[in-house]
């Protein structure tokens, strides 16, 4: 008889175990990829950081560029008209 309690016990504790390792690996799954979700989140702000910098810094070129192209057009119109004077004289 207490042989017969003795296993029940037995198997009813490899039950629960079972169980709470299931469980276990379930929570460290949850838990990975918990993490998984942080670094990929710290990534794309990062990412989105570094989208903003490159933005500005090709607004900023751009205008750059611009301003050049308007003092090379002014320039330019300087000379011919250096051009014309020289040679009308």
């Amino acid at each position: 008889m207490i042989k017969g309690h003795e296993n029940d016990f037995f198997i009813a504790f490899k039950n629960k175990m079972y169980a709470i390792m299931k469980e276990m690996r379930e929570l460290k799954e949850k838990a990975s990829s918990e993490r998984h979700k942080a670094k990929q989140e710290a990534r794309l702000v990062n990412l989105e950081k570094e989208r903003d910098w490159f933005r500005k810094e090709a607004l900023k070129l751009d205008k750059m560029c611009k301003d050049h192209k308007r003092i090379l057009n002014k320039l330019k119109a300087t000379l011919e008209n250096i051009e014309e004077d020289r040679d009308f004289f």
